[in-house]
């Protein structure tokens, strides 16, 4: 558990107390990834069945990096619970409740009493893009203009003292509102850069470049369009595209096919590989990252996730 995720943060006493009438379970509070690295590397002597993930998309992000940076052997499923402020990949992974209504329903079910949790299984992203610190993992990846959004709302939005997805949700909106202005704006940075895939290759000044094993991104958004059968989202919007303000609602809600053609600078593929050269930093499950050298995407082998 995260004691700095925004929800958590605001019901630590509770959460504790939930936590502490589960049976035979191990709690561990950390909120830096290397905390949360001794704390998978102590449970993997015992083999745990199930690791319970209560805090944000960060949370989530450090703990996949943790497990699948230090285990050769097959990952325990995880639950999934919705304790940050965005909580992006818990809501689009099929999370409900909240938390100590799912850690209620976690009791009842490890007493043999309740239903069992929902399961689905999505493979995680795997980022190289640092020689220094290594691969990380994620569900959702991006750079650009979704840099400069979550950059705006750390600076200007969450001091404010926002709270929950509100937030995120009204940067969002600012830079909705600096695309449709079709003007330059610090929100929306051209990013010069090149593309690889298998089969393509692009160089170009990108507005926005995002990848997610995510079906379903910020307030419903589904921000891709591609057809291939391959378990990774992939969009690349160029610096200035073409009829942007016609194109950018059929872009957001997953229908741009009809619309938003490769020729006006709109790219959209699902893929299991993405290599991009010329971005010094990128966006990880909303945590900032250095790139010190090209950055290559693949995908892992589907994990196993449990929701309430």
């Amino acid at each position: 558990m995260n004691p700095l995720s925004g929800r958590v943060r605001r019901r630590l006493q509770p959460l504790r107390a939930s936590i502490a009438t589960l049976p035979g379970v191990m709690l561990h509070e950390a909120s830096e990834p290397a905390d949360i690295t001794r704390a998978l590397l102590q449970w993997q002597g015992t083999s745990p069945e199930l690791v319970v993930v209560i805090g944000g998309d960060g949370t989530l992000q450090a703990v996949l990096t943790a497990l699948l940076q230090t285990s050769s052997t097959p990952l325990p499923a995880l639950l999934v619970i919705a304790g940050g402020t965005t909580n992006m990949s818990a809501a689009d992974l099929g999370t409900r409740a909240k938390p100590e209504a799912v850690l209620k329903a976690l009791r009842a079910w490890l007493e043999g009493q309740g239903a069992a949790p929902r399961q689905v299984e999505r493979a995680a992203i795997k980022v190289e893009g640092n020689e220094t610190s290594g691969p990380q993992y994620g569900m959702f990846f991006g750079t650009g203009a979704i840099l400069s959004g979550v950059r705006y709302f750390h600076q200007h939005v969450r001091p404010t003292g926002v709270r929950g997805a509100l937030g995120p949700a009204l940067a969002f909106i600012r830079m909705l509102l600096s695309l449709l202005r079709s003007k330059p704006h610090p929100l929306l940075p051209a990013t010069p850069a090149s593309l690889r895939t298998d089969t393509h290759d692009w160089s170009s000044s990108w507005l926005l470049v995002l990848a997610s094993t995510l079906d379903n991104l910020l307030i419903g958004c589904r921000p891709y369009w591609g057809t291939e059968a391959a378990p990774m989202h992939f969009t690349a919007v160029e610096h200035q595209p073409r009829r942007l303000i016609r194109v950018l609602p059929f872009l957001l809600c997953g229908r741009g096919k009809s619309v938003a053609h490769e020729r006006d600078g709109y790219i959209s593929r699902n893929l299991s590989t993405l290599s991009l050269e010329g971005s010094s930093h990128f966006l990880l499950d909303g945590e900032q990252f250095e790139a010190t050298c090209p950055i290559r995407l693949s995908t892992t082998a589907p994990l196993r996730f449990l929701t309430y």
